[in-house]
C-alpha cells in the first residue's frame, strides 16, 4: 500500500509540476501574441481548434483508457492493433476536416454565411485545411505514451509533453515576430504536433510499434470504446459547446476577447482534468481491480486536495478576474474581465467531475455519459437564452448554470453506488472564502500597482 502512495505522489507532482509548466508557457505565448496580432485572428483560431478537437472526439474509441484499464494492456499484440487503429483514425479524421473546410469555403463565396459571425470569416475554411494534418502526424503517436500513464510513470511523460510544447512555442513566437499573421498559430500547432509524435518514440520507453490488425482485439477496443465514444461526443458538445454556439452569435473579435476570459478558467479545468486523467483515473482503476472496499475513501482523498483548490481559485477569480485582466492586457481586452469573473463560478461546479473518473475505474462509462447529457442539454438551452436576453453576458451566465445542471443526478448516482459522503462534500466549502479575500485584497492594491506598473512601461 506504502507503495502504491508513493507512485500516486509521484505521479502527481510531474503531472501537475508537467502542466503547471505548459499553463505558464501558454500563458506566457498568449500575452505576447496579443501585442503582436489582432482579436480577429484568436476568435478564428479558438474557432479552428474547437472543431478539430470536435473531429478528433467524434471518432474516439478510448484508445489509451483502453490501454490503462485493460487486463492486456502491456500485450505486444494489443498495443500494436491499437497503434493500427489509431493511425487509421487520423487519416479519417483529416479527411473530415478538409471535407467541412471545403463546405465552409463554399458556404462562405455563396452568402450563406454571415460575415458578421466567426463561420463566416473569409480565412476559417483556409486555416481548418492546413491544422487538420495535424491529426495524421498524432496518428503515429508511439503507445509507449499510454503504458507509461498505466504504469503511473509520468516523469518522461511530462518531459517529453513540456519539450514539444517548448517547440511549438518557439516556432510561434518566431513565426510571429516575422510576420504578424494568423499562420503563426498554425504554424506552432503543427510543429508542437510533430514534436509530441517524434519525441514519443525517442524520449520514452518500451516497444516499438508496427501494425497488427488482431479482430479479438478490435472486438474489445470496439466494446470498451463504444461508450467512450459516446461520452467523447458529449464530452465534446459540452466542454467547446460555449465557442460553437457563441461563433454564430458574435464576431471574432469579441470572441477573442471571450478567448482571452475562458484561458485561464480553462488552464485550471485542464489542470484538474489532466490530473484526473493521468493519476486519478488510473489509480481508482487499480483500487477497483484490487481493493473495490477502499474506493470510495480514495476517491475522496483525491476530492479534499482537489476541492481546496479550485474553490480557492474560484473565489480569487471572481473577485479580482477583471484586475488581473487589465494587469496583464492593453484595453482592447478589457471586457473579458467582466467574463472571467463570472465563469469562475464554473470551476465549483467542476469539482463534482471526478466522479466521472470513479465510474469509468468502476467499468460504468455510461453514468459519465448520462452526467454529460444532462449538461449539454442545459448547455444548449441556456446559452441562446442568456443572449436574447442579456446579449454576451447573459450567455456567459448561461455557460455557468449549465455546467451546475447535472450536480443533483450526480449526487444521486454516488449514492446509489455507494461513494456519496455528506461531511466530505460539505467540510471544504469554506476554501472559496479566502481565495475571495486575497482576491479583494489584489482589487484594493490595484491603483498602487497599477501606477508602479504603467510607470516602469
Amino acid at each position: 500500500m506504502n507503495r502504491f502512495r508513493s507512485r500516486i505522489i509521484k505521479a502527481g507532482f510531474w503531472s501537475i509540476g508537467g502542466h503547471g509548466f505548459g499553463q505558464v508557457l501558454r500563458l506566457v505565448s498568449n500575452l505576447i501574441m496579443t501585442r503582436l496580432l489582432a482579436p480577429e485572428m484568436f476568435g478564428v483560431m479558438a474557432i479552428a481548434n474547437v472543431l478539430m478537437v470536435g473531429f478528433s472526439l467524434f471518432s474516439d474509441l478510448g484508445l489509451r483508457q483502453n490501454i490503462v484499464q485493460s487486463k492486456r494492456g502491456d500485450d505486444p499484440v494489443f498495443l500494436n492493433t491499437v497503434w493500427s487503429v489509431q493511425i487509421v483514425r487520423g487519416i479519417i479524421i483529416w479527411f473530415t476536416a478538409v471535407s467541412v473546410s471545403g463546405v465552409l469555403y463554399f458556404a462562405g463565396q455563396v452568402g450563406l454565411l454571415s460575415v458578421d459571425t466567426v463561420y463566416g470569416n473569409p480565412i476559417l475554411p483556409f486555416v481548418i485545411a492546413i491544422i487538420a494534418f495535424s491529426s495524421i502526424i498524432s496518428g503515429f503517436e508511439s503507445t509507449r505514451l499510454s503504458t507509461a500513464t498505466r504504469r503511473l510513470v509520468q516523469k518522461k511523460v511530462v518531459l517529453m509533453e513540456v519539450s514539444s510544447q517548448l517547440v511549438g512555442f518557439v516556432v510561434t513566437i518566431s513565426w510571429a515576430v516575422v510576420d504578424r499573421n494568423i499562420w503563426a498559430l498554425v504554424a506552432g500547432n503543427l510543429a508542437g504536433s510533430l514534436a509530441k509524435t517524434v519525441f514519443s518514440y525517442t524520449m520514452l520507453p518500451g516497444m516499438s510499434n508496427r501494425w497488427k490488425w488482431d479482430s479479438v482485439v478490435i472486438r474489445e477496443v470496439l466494446h470498451f470504446g463504444k461508450w467512450v465514444f459516446l461520452s467523447s461526443i458529449f464530452g465534446f458538445l459540452l466542454n467547446s459547446g460555449d465557442r460553437l454556439l457563441l461563433g454564430g452569435l458574435i464576431n471574432a473579435d469579441v470572441l477573442g476577447v471571450y478567448s482571452i476570459a475562458f484561458l485561464m478558467i480553462n488552464a485550471i479545468q485542464m489542470a484538474v482534468s489532466k490530473f484526473s486523467g493521468v493519476v486519478v483515473f488510473p489509480a481508482l482503476s487499480e483500487v477497483f481491480r484490487d481493493r473495490v472496499h477502499r474506493l470510495k475513501g480514495t476517491y475522496y482523498k483525491f476530492r479534499l486536495w482537489q476541492d481546496a483548490g479550485i474553490l480557492f481559485l474560484a473565489g480569487f477569480l471572481m473577485s479580482a478576474g477583471s484586475v488581473i485582466i487589465s494587469l496583464l492586457y492593453d484595453d482592447r481586452y478589457a471586457g473579458a474581465g467582466p467574463m472571467m469573473q463570472i465563469l469562475s463560478l464554473v470551476l465549483v461546479a467542476q469539482r463534482y467531475a471526478l466522479a466521472d473518473q470513479c465510474y469509468l475505474a468502476m467499468g460504468r462509462p455510461n453514468l459519465m455519459t448520462m452526467l454529460i447529457i444532462i449538461r449539454i442539454l442545459a448547455l444548449y438551452s441556456f446559452i441562446p437564452l442568456g443572449f436574447y436576453l442579456n446579449g454576451i453576458e447573459g450567455a456567459v451566465w448561461g455557460i455557468v448554470l449549465g455546467h451546475f445542471a447535472s450536480v443533483p443526478a450526480s449526487m444521486y448516482l454516488k449514492a446509489k453506488y455507494n461513494i456519496f459522503d455528506l461531511k466530505a462534500e460539505l467540510i471544504i466549502l469554506p476554501a472559496f472564502l479566502p481565495g475571495m479575500v486575497l482576491g479583494n485584497l489584489l482589487s484594493i492594491m490595484y491603483p498602487v500597482i497599477s501606477t508602479v506598473h504603467n510607470g516602469s512601461s
